[in-house]
Order: C-alpha cells, then sequence, then structure tokens
C-alpha cells in the first residue's frame, strides 16, 4: 500500500458547529489573495533578491523568518491608512507650523487627532458598538442626577416636611432604581464587549477583517469546491524496536474567527491544525489531535468512528472542529473553561465582576427562584467570593450562565467532510443552545464538495519551508498568523525550530500520553 493509499484508508471525518464559515483549503488560492511583507531588517534585505518570484515559489525560497501575509488587503481596513494618514498628518503639522503659526498649528493637530479617531472607530464594527451604550449611560446619569439640584433650596409652595419626608425618599428609590438599571445595562451590553474590543484595539485581525476574510473565502469556494487535507507519512522506529507509521492530515484555514464566532479570545488570519493517526506495528494504536496548547491524544480503542450504509464500522475517525478556532476534539463537546486558554489579568478581573454584578441582581431580584439560587450560593461559598472563578459555574433562574466566558464549541452539527456513510448515526450537539441566536443564525457558505482533496506532502513543496506567519501580523502573537505546519512560533531571541509533532513525531506522542497521565 502507498503513502497515498494510506492516508486515504485513514483519513479523518471533520465535522464542523452549524456556524462554521471557514473551512480546509489549498493553500494557492490564499497566496493568490493575499500581499507579502518583511517584519524585520533582515527579511526586508532578503526580499529584495526575490521580488519578481511568484509568491508561491518566493516564500520557500526565503531563510528568514522576519516575513508575514495579509490576506484582506483594503486600505481602509489595515495599517496601509495609518501610515498614509500619519504622513499626511505630519506633513500637514509642519506646514502649518512653518506658515501658519500656532493657531494653524493647533488646528492641523486637531484635524489630525479627529481623523485618526474616525479612522480607528470605522476599523471595526465593534468599536462602533460601544458607542450607543456609553451614550446611554450618560443619559440615563444625567436623568438621575439632575433632580438634586431641587432640594438644595426651597422648593416654592411645598414646604420641607413634604419635601424630605416624601419627595426626598421618592426621589432617592427612583434613584436607586435607575443606578441599577444603568449598572444592569452596563453589565449586558458594554462589559461582555469588553475583552474582545481590547483585544481588537490591539489587532490587525479585526472584526472587520473577519468579515471580509469570509466574503473573499465565499469568492474562492466558487471555483475551489472542494475541501482539502495535505497529507504526511513519517515512518520511525522506537527504543524497542516498534514500527510506526505516523500519517499526519494537515488542515488550513483562511481566517480564525473565535471571537466573532463564538465569544472566543482571538482572532487571526490564517490557520493550520493537525489531525494524526499512529500506527504500531502495522495496528492502529491512537488519535492525535491539535488544540489549544500542547494538544490531545485519543487511544484508538475510544476514537469514534464513521459507521458506512450497510452498517459497519470503518477506519475512518470522526474528529470535531471547534467552531471558530478549528481545534480538533475526539467527541462531541462543549468547553466553558477558563483553563482553555490563558487570560491577562484584566480579563480575569472582568469575568469576575461579571459575575459579581449578575449575582447581585440575582440576591436582589423580584424574583424568588433567583434569590434562592444566590442565597444558595453565598451559603456554600460565603469564603471564596473573591477568588478569581467563584461565579464561573453560576446559572440563573433561566438555567443561563451568568458569565460570558469563552466557548469552544465541538458540536458537529454543520458541515461533515470525508467518508460519507451512514451520518446520522454520529453523535452531534445542538451548537444553537449555547450561542445567541446572532451568532448561530449567521450565513454561511459551504463547499459544494463533500469528499477530501488529498494533497501529499512527500516529497515536501516548496512552501513548507517558509518560516514565517501565514496572516497579518500583529502586536499580540495570539492576534497573528501562525507559523506554516513544519515551523514554531520563532520566540524572542531564539532562531526559528521546526515543530515537535513535525521534526519528531514520536516525542509529541510521548508527551502527550504524559500529559494524559
Amino acid at each position: 500500500m502507498d503513502d497515498l493509499e494510506l492516508l486515504e484508508k485513514y483519513e479523518p471525518v471533520l465535522r464542523f458547529a452549524k456556524s462554521e464559515r471557514f473551512f480546509p483549503m489549498a493553500v494557492d488560492p490564499y497566496l493568490e489573495w493575499c500581499y507579502f511583507f518583511a517584519s524585520g531588517p533582515q527579511g526586508a534585505a532578503e526580499l529584495f533578491s526575490h521580488l519578481n518570484e511568484p509568491l508561491i515559489y518566493k516564500i520557500g525560497r526565503l531563510n528568514s523568518e522576519q516575513f508575514f501575509l495579509r490576506f484582506v488587503n483594503k486600505p481602509l481596513y489595515d495599517f496601509d491608512i495609518w501610515i498614509w494618514g500619519g504622513g499626511i498628518s505630519l506633513v500637514g503639522i509642519a506646514a502649518s507650523w512653518f506658515f501658519g503659526g500656532m493657531v494653524w498649528l493647533e488646528i492641523a493637530i486637531a484635524i489630525s487627532l479627529l481623523v485618526g479617531l474616525i479612522i480607528f472607530m470605522l476599523a471595526s464594527p465593534i468599536r462602533l458598538r460601544i458607542i450607543p451604550p456609553f451614550l446611554a449611560v450618560i443619559f440615563f446619569s444625567v436623568l438621575a442626577f439632575v433632580p438634586i439640584r431641587f432640594f438644595l433650596g426651597e422648593i416654592p409652595y411645598v414646604s420641607l416636611a413634604v419635601e424630605y419626608f416624601v419627595l426626598l425618599p421618592i426621589y432617592l428609590l427612583i434613584l436607586f432604581y435607575l443606578l441599577m438599571r444603568i449598572l444592569k445595562f452596563y453589565i449586558e451590553k458594554v462589559l461582555p464587549e469588553g475583552p474582545g474590543l481590547a483585544m481588537d484595539m490591539l489587532s490587525q485581525a479585526t472584526e472587520k477583517i473577519a468579515q471580509e476574510s469570509y466574503k473573499q473565502y465565499q469568492q474562492i469556494l466558487e471555483k475551489h469546491e472542494q475541501p482539502v487535507y495535505y497529507g504526511r507519512v513519517v515512518r520511525e522506529k522506537d527504543k524497542e524496536e516498534n514500527e510506526w507509521t505516523i500519517l499526519q492530515y494537515h488542515f488550513f484555514y483562511a481566517f480564525n474567527d473565535w471571537r466573532l464566532a463564538a465569544n472566543g479570545m482571538n482572532h487571526h488570519e490564517g490557520d493550520w491544525e493537525m489531525v494524526a493517526v499512529y500506527l504500531k506495528n502495522d495496528k492502529p494504536y491512537a488519535l492525535l489531535l491539535s488544540q489549544h496548547g500542547a494538544g490531545n491524544i485519543e487511544p484508538w480503542e475510544s476514537v469514534i468512528k464513521a459507521i458506512d450504509k450497510q452498517g459497519n464500522e470503518t477506519t475512518h475517525p470522526v474528529v470535531y472542529a471547534a467552531l471558530g478556532s478549528h481545534a480538533n476534539y475526539s467527541k462531541p463537546d462543549v468547553i466553558r473553561s477558563p483553563s482553555m486558554y490563558k487570560p491577562g489579568r484584566v480579563q480575569r478581573f472582568l469575568f469576575w465582576f461579571d459575575g459579581l454584578v449578575h449575582y447581585l441582581f440575582l440576591l436582589f431580584n423580584p424574583n424568588q427562584k433567583a434569590r434562592q439560587i444566590a442565597l444558595k450560593e453565598l451559603q456554600a461559598k460565603h469564603a471564596n467570593v473573591l477568588a478569581e472563578d467563584a461565579f464561573v459555574a453560576l446559572k440563573d433562574e433561566a438555567d443561563h450562565y451568568i458569565v460570558s466566558l469563552p466557548l469552544e464549541i465541538a458540536s458537529g452539527d454543520g458541515f461533515r467532510a470525508g467518508f460519507q456513510g451512514d451520518n446520522l448515526k454520529e453523535r452531534v450537539l445542538k451548537s444553537s443552545s449555547y450561542l445567541k441566536r446572532v451568532m448561530s443564525d449567521r450565513g454561511v457558505t459551504r463547499p459544494k464538495v463533500k469528499e477530501w482533496k488529498r494533497v501529499l506532502l512527500n516529497p515536501e513543496p516548496d512552501w513548507v519551508q517558509y518560516k514565517g506567519l501565514w496572516g497579518v501580523k500583529s502586536l499580540l502573537d495570539d492576534e497573528s498568523g501562525p507559523p506554516g505546519p513544519k515551523w514554531d512560533r520563532t520566540k524572542k531571541n531564539h532562531s526559528v525550530k521546526q515543530r515537535v509533532r513535525w521534526s519528531k513525531p514520536l516525542s509529541w506522542l510521548a508527551e502527550l500520553e504524559k500529559l494524559k497521565h
């Protein structure tokens, strides 16, 4: 059996959530949309010797890792407008200083700041969505505190007794009610957007870029209708002379829109994921999956396999790709846990504060069931209210979680890529049960063909040698495109290294087996 036949025998079935927008694709059409940039002096110097070469060949001949691709290239959506805007502003400020004096200089600076603010706000819808809630908070605050001045002096035709024992208590009750409404409105409309807004402001892969990436991917699907995996076969021996055959299935996605799709933590252009089947002495041993962190392992005996139309179990493992992030899971699952990622201090505080305020709403809620939930929680965790995860698992009277943590939704109730058999026997979850309607009902375009197109990476094509990023570079690594399937992300003051799962697949197996136990 040759490599391609072996890959086909064990190729996985990938199941996606209903509202997934991006699916495994070939790198060639992606590169046709991309612009190419150097991110450092070494990269810039090397780029000059490859200026006229096609991108798909050029990237594999570059030795430096100081490069990145950019999938969405519209001036109003990316850093180009900041470069042009900044240059024009500097010229305008300098001209005002030399020819107009201090007054014109101040006007030029004010105009530059205003233009910068407009560009910043228009760069992503999430920034515009914050404005109405803030205006509402200001309106309610004014409505609440303006009447105070009426109690600072005498009110005509009203006695002091009526003023302070009738009107003032009524006003204080109304004030308390308005303040609670303001706080509830702020918590429900502004605070959930807080972590996303903070990440969005530091990112080149903004919400607008996510939407434009989907539009471009739709156009790619019109010509390239079939999902693609890149297969690689590695053969090794361990210390006990066991013969291992490692079947690697690499999947490339045009965009990771985890934040927009499922209230996740990050966005980035380009996304590389992998599923690997390990054969020990020609017998299936384990299924290894790329996820957040090191990854995960599933013994072959407990792997869900596709069923053919005659009701027989096949050798095709069923893998569930998480909504937006495309992390791979061996079973349908919805993971709602802060241990899934490493949030910063500000994000952890926002989650805790969100839970605290919603808990107070439960405690003082007119609904008796809500109050009972809050009181039971207080009795059970009276000493742990200040803990970061104090309210993570708490649900309200409608059985909804009160804290909006990022969700990893590997439900499998949407598009299904790979071997087509008795698909209805495979387990799935209903993703819409865990998402806001605006997320679960968003428009999607899926590949017209459901079976895999197989591309062999033995021998390696030129683009595999590319050490740079497969998406636009941002201030944060989590918001930047990933390196390719072969190379690890470069750490500061370190040279680029191959991924362990590529160069030492048995070491990756040992690492995941150790973590499993």
